[in-house]
């Protein structure tokens, strides 16, 4: 995992150098609603972590307009769940919780335009799955609380960009 995770990493610049529209302020919003659809669809915590490495990967190599972020949102959370979760939210829930600012076949072209782009590399070891690892390594880590709270600090991290120039062990 840590061989994978160096070679995972993006740029920690990449917003000054890639995008023109897109701050980091802008990216952070972003992120602060997909944990909030996250949390109302019930997700699994590694769906999060995929979604925001997805969002990163691509925003590291494509040049975005602000107002198409929030699409990009919704179509790397369609593509984490399918990978992630069981029984993924449908994309008309994914749509209804947008408020319908987009349609169906726009999110699948973002969905597509994502996957080619990051040549269908879709997963990347993520802090959770270090925090998971350290869990079952360290007996005095498995209290729960402890978990939680460092699993809360993990959520709050991953909102600042300037914090990807850490890998996520």
């Amino acid at each position: 995992m840590r061989k994978e995770e160096v070679e995972n990493m993006v740029p920690v610049n990449y917003l000054q150098v890639v995008q023109t529209e897109i701050k980091d302020t802008s990216r952070a919003f972003l992120l602060e609603w997909i944990v909030d659809v996250h949390r109302k669809f019930r997700l699994q915590p590694e769906s999060l972590y995929v979604t925001a490495h997805l969002i990163d990967q691509y925003l590291s190599r494509v040049k975005v307009m602000k107002n198409q972020l929030h699409l990009l949102g919704v179509g790397a959370l369609l593509i984490s769940t399918k990978y992630e979760e069981i029984y993924p939210p449908d994309l008309r829930d994914l749509l209804a919780v947008s408020e319908n600012k987009f349609s169906r076949e726009q999110v699948l072209t973002m969905e597509q335009s994502i996957l080619h782009a990051l040549n269908f590399k879709v997963t990347s070891p993520s802090a959770y799955r270090f925090l998971e690892r350290f869990r079952r390594l360290e007996y005095t880590f498995d209290d729960k609380e402890v978990f939680f709270f460092a699993q809360y600090i993990q959520e709050v991290a991953m909102l600042d960009a300037s914090l990807l120039k850490f890998s996520p062990s």
